[in-house]
């Protein structure tokens, strides 16, 4: 739902009356789409249940209303992560014509990971849709796709819209273009879409996502301030700010924006992973170790974040040692995923390094590069040499870079040049040195910033990098 229906005069004056109707322990009379607010307001601000309680009150006088049905179901498949409950819930929706009972259907299975077989689900409803509504019905399913980051399907539905010019539609078109990494045109969409509506919290939420994958994270955060100013428990506002205060080396400020997160949404892992990789970041490798476990008993099984989560619990146990519990991770990750993939043979390649096993980690990288598809290959690449970097074996590192420098032109890889400069420095290679730092203070000045913290000086601005690069030349002292 849009949270700038909290702002409104009508909502304040329903939340004052629920309340003090709560207080009082007296009747109150709302609409059922009226205490769903209500609900869905106190469950944005960390109080589940008071929202479940919200919606127990609307299906007290409303038995079957589908949106406090609706909120009840997204809780089950969301918070609990049980698809036969949400489902069991949304069946008692009495309404089954109403669109919301199609749109909780269809997130139920895009929760569950069932995405084909929710856009199946949506093609056989749209023939019982008017054709006055097709065109909104076209965008609301292409924004439920979007906020599954299923893009390819959120995509071809924006396509059948002809509302071209609709704000909902230029949004969901602004999203889709941040994931094609189309993201000039993404800023430029939500800067205009900001001067026609400055107080809408999603346009600044996209606005700081934008500038932050462009690696601004200035305009990131400055994006993010905007739109808490408007409302300053917009969680997607704290994330991004988060996230763009940890690029810039304020683990400070990322921490107690992440603690603000986790806070006002506990039941999500995202606030613990944020924690994990500041303590990582400080070497607090047993509290990193604590946040990764809060986070994977959070998370949904079915989420992409589960990998993040195994393979970060993996480095953390490696980087302690303990070589074996790692390896049971990689074999969580392995049975969660139906046999070895591409990222658990990197995984197991990088303990081997971490192991000082080079002929195993070359064996296991190896097979990692069998398996890839070849349009994907270049994306393993990356990370086999991100594995050797890591571990300080700069010469293969510099090699693997070189190469990915050289023929993957199409490519991103956003810290490629700033890893590259630095094994250059690292074997004392003035000359590529000098060229390829260059193209990193261009593409990632971030990225360079932070891996040559102990070669600049602090205060020296990365315009002056160069410059002085080439007045104090790579010698034997730089590569010890």
């Amino acid at each position: 739902m849009n949270d700038n229906i909290f702002h409104t005069k009508a909502f304040k004056e329903n939340l004052r009356h629920y309340e003090e109707a709560l207080q009082n322990g007296a009747p109150i009379y709302l609409e059922p789409e009226e205490f769903t607010d209500i609900a869905e307001y106190y469950h944005l601000h960390g109080d589940l249940s008071k929202g479940i309680e919200a919606a127990d009150k609307a299906l007290a006088i409303f038995p079957g209303a589908t949106e406090p049905l609706a909120f009840k179901a997204r809780v089950a498949i969301l918070i609990d992560h049980d698809a036969d409950k949400a489902m069991a819930i949304a069946d008692t929706i009495s309404d089954k014509q109403d669109l919301e009972y199609i749109y909780i259907m269809a997130e139920i299975m895009l929760a569950d990971n069932r995405a084909n077989e929710a856009d199946d689900y949506l093609k056989a409803q749209e023939k019982t849709i008017s054709d006055e509504e097709l065109d909104d019905y076209y965008l609301d399913v292409a924004s439920l796709f979007a906020d599954y980051e299923v893009y390819d399907l959120a995509a071809q539905w924006l396509a059948q819209s002809s509302n071209t010019d609709d704000n909902y539609y230029l949004e969901t078109e602004g999203r889709v273009m941040i994931n094609d990494g189309k993201l000039k045109q993404a800023i430029t969409l939500f800067n205009k879409l900001i001067d026609k509506d400055p107080y809408s919290n999603s346009y600044w939420d996209c606005l700081a996502t934008a500038y932050y994958l462009s690696n601004d994270y200035s305009k990131s955060r400055e994006s993010s301030d905007y739109a808490l100013a408007i409302e300053p428990e917009d969680t997607d506002a704290i994330l991004n700010k988060a996230n763009s205060l940890m690029m810039i080396g304020d683990n400070k400020g990322a921490r107690e924006c992440y603690m603000h997160f986790r806070q006002l949404q506990p039941q999500s892992e995202i606030g613990d992973m944020g924690l994990a990789a500041i303590d990582m970041n400080e070497n607090k490798l047993d509290e990193a170790i604590g946040h990764w476990k809060r986070a994977a008993q959070l998370c949904a099984p079915h989420s992409a974040n589960m990998t993040e989560i195994y393979r970060n619990m993996c480095l953390v146990l490696a980087s302690k040692g303990d070589y074996d519990e790692a390896l049971n991770i990689i074999q969580r990750l392995e049975e969660g995923a139906g046999g070895a993939t591409d990222d658990s043979l990197i995984l197991k390649g990088y303990i081997s390094l971490l192991g000082n096993n080079i002929d195993k980690a070359k064996a296991w990288f190896s097979q990692a590069l069998k398996t890839t598809d070849d349009e994907k290959k270049d994306n393993t690449l990356f990370y086999i040499a991100y594995c050797y970097f890591d571990c300080n074996y700069m010469e293969k590192a510099h090699d693997f870079f070189r190469y990915l420098a050289d023929v993957a032109v199409d490519k991103t890889f956003t810290d490629l040049w700033a890893f590259l400069t630095r094994t250059d420095y690292a074997l004392g290679l003035q000359d590529e040195f000098l060229a390829d730092l260059k193209k990193a203070v261009s593409r990632n000045p971030a990225a360079t910033k932070r891996e040559f913290s102990d070669y600049f000086p602090h205060d020296l601005p990365l315009s002056d990098y160069y410059k002085y690069a080439t007045q104090h030349p790579i010698n034997a002292a730089d590569n010890k």
